[in-house]
């Protein structure tokens, strides 16, 4: 094998953070503990991030590793990671577009989902689709992996014009790393949580409902990492009471270990494409209590409910804490079970086994004429901008 050819590429902007960036970041190294050669493209779309802000220095890490091959020359397989850096925007603006080698296959992993909460269309994924097959070096299909089933049956709304795969690309973790060590749901006080950033999209739109998430009351006290109180206090929340620690503070995994439940409700114009966070809460033994949007990926793994409602699902867990407390020791293993990163072998193996499919059977979150409406009103505003910074 020539020193500029490797098994798999993985392409992204390095200033992505949250969990995205782990996403990719997990990738990589389970790829390398695969024993395959892997390469890596960086580059920084335009028209995304601010030109100020600054590479995630724990992706960065990733290219000063010995084994890996920056920017190779031939890739069995190229994976590009979120969609929304591959527009026609995004990479006419880059100041540099990616290097794409040489691949046998092409893949998107779609981290976001094309239709936020509201209908409204984040990014354009036929444009997309037609912008990065005219990055490759030769002719290929361009195959997408939606990291999750909300996610497929969004892009599933722009087929056949798109190749789905059947596989699905969800987060990977390392479960060796998500391991409880305390009994959560014991007598007494019992303290509620989450973790993420000071981001109007992942939290309540209303002041009374970020409140209602982490109620606090005699036996129940609320912990934040992550969020700072700033944040909390421009909004109008009444945080007495909780507990608001900065990134860094505590690690994740002994924070969430110190919980007993997870909440986990976010702005109604969002759609959480995964939800890496509320799986990191369910391997670490946490009964997690959810807005009803995380249904399609987390299933009968939580307790849905509205943000208002979250003190009554509370009291019904105090009545019968031993069966909660098994519900959340399945969830864990249930997530395990699906996102350890030694699926991704047999995901890899599922990818080589058969190609990208332009139909198929499932939901659609959007009809034909509703998605094309969509797309129509989406270019045209992006024209739009694109004349008014001409």
């Amino acid at each position: 094998m020539s020193a500029r050819t490797v098994d798999i590429t993985l392409v992204m902007d390095p200033r992505f953070t949250g969990g995205t960036a782990q996403a990719f970041r997990t990738d990589v190294l389970a790829c390398r503990a695969r024993g395959m050669r892997v390469g890596i493209e960086f580059f920084e779309a335009g028209a995304f991030y601010l030109p100020t802000e600054a590479p995630n220095p724990t992706l960065l890490e990733l290219a000063d590793l010995d084994d890996i091959v920056l920017s190779p020359d031939r890739s069995a397989m190229t994976f590009l990671h979120n969609p929304q850096i591959f527009g026609r925007a995004q990479l006419g603006r880059a100041p540099r577009p990616p290097r794409l080698p040489k691949s046998e296959r092409i893949f998107v992993v779609a981290h976001h989902p094309p239709f936020l909460g509201d209908g409204a269309l984040a990014y354009d994924p036929l444009g997309t689709d037609q912008a990065i097959a005219r990055l490759l070096p030769e002719p290929k299909t361009v195959e997408w992996l939606p990291v999750s089933g909300l996610v497929r049956a969004q892009l599933r709304s722009f087929q056949p014009f798109l190749a789905l795969h059947a596989q699905d690309w969800p987060n990977s973790f390392d479960t060796g790393q998500w391991q409880p060590k305390r009994e959560k749901l014991q007598p007494g006080l019992w303290t509620i949580g989450r973790h993420g950033r000071a981001h109007e999209d992942k939290w309540p739109d209303a002041a009374e409902d970020i409140a209602a998430s982490l109620p606090a009351r005699r036996d129940l006290h609320p912990r934040v990492l992550g969020a700072e109180a700033e944040f909390f206090a421009s909004r109008g929340v009444d945080v007495s009471g909780w507990d608001i620690l900065p990134f860094g503070t505590e690690d994740v995994a002994g924070f969430l270990d110190g919980l007993d439940l997870f909440s986990y409700f976010h702005s109604a114009r969002w759609r959480e494409a995964f939800g890496r966070t509320v799986a990191e809460a369910m391997m670490m033994g946490l009964r997690c209590v959810l807005d009803p949007a995380l249904r399609p990926t987390f299933g009968p793994h939580a307790l849905y409910c509205h943000p208002r409602e979250v003190t009554q699902v509370v009291s019904r867990i105090r009545e019968a804490p031993n069966g909660h407390r098994l519900a959340a020791m399945q969830a864990g293993a249930w997530c395990r079970a699906e996102f350890d990163i030694a699926q991704i072998g047999a995901r890899l193996d599922a990818l080589a086994a058969k190609p990208a499919r332009r139909l198929s059977r499932g939901m659609r979150t959007a009809s034909p004429l509703v998605t094309t409406r969509k797309l129509v009103g989406f270019r045209r505003r992006a024209a739009a901008r694109e004349a008014a910074q001409s």
